[in-house]
């Protein structure tokens, strides 16, 4: 997949035969993502939907992602979130604290 550019590589399909296959290549994805922005701008930015995605990108606090992902460089902005209180559980800022942020040593930011 392209890391950055015009509209000509729109990316790939790929099929994972299992959620633990599909969470190790989201995050090669994501960590390659992230150390590849921050070598070329000084961090990492993106944007969380709800829902399973966060609890997929969990492997990213997992070895050997949590030596490797420079969490004080990410930027992290909401796509979707719920218009609930953020302890909420329904709160999408509350499943990524929960089970991202917090593992990830970003929480608090």
């Amino acid at each position: 997949m392209a890391l950055s550019g015009g509209q000509k590589n729109r990316g790939e399909l790929r099929i994972h035969e299992s959620l633990d296959e599909l969470r190790t290549d989201l995050a090669d994805y994501v960590a390659e993502l992230s150390e590849a922005s921050v070598k070329e701008r000084g961090v990492f930015a993106i944007a969380l939907s709800g829902g399973s995605l966060i609890g997929l990108m969990g492997k990213l606090c997992e070895a050997p992602y949590n030596k490797t992902v420079d969490w004080s460089k990410w930027y992290i902005f909401w796509a979707d979130e719920r218009v609930v209180a953020k302890t909420h559980a329904d709160s999408n800022y509350k499943l990524a604290k929960d089970g991202l942020l917090s593992k990830g040593g970003t929480e608090g930011t």
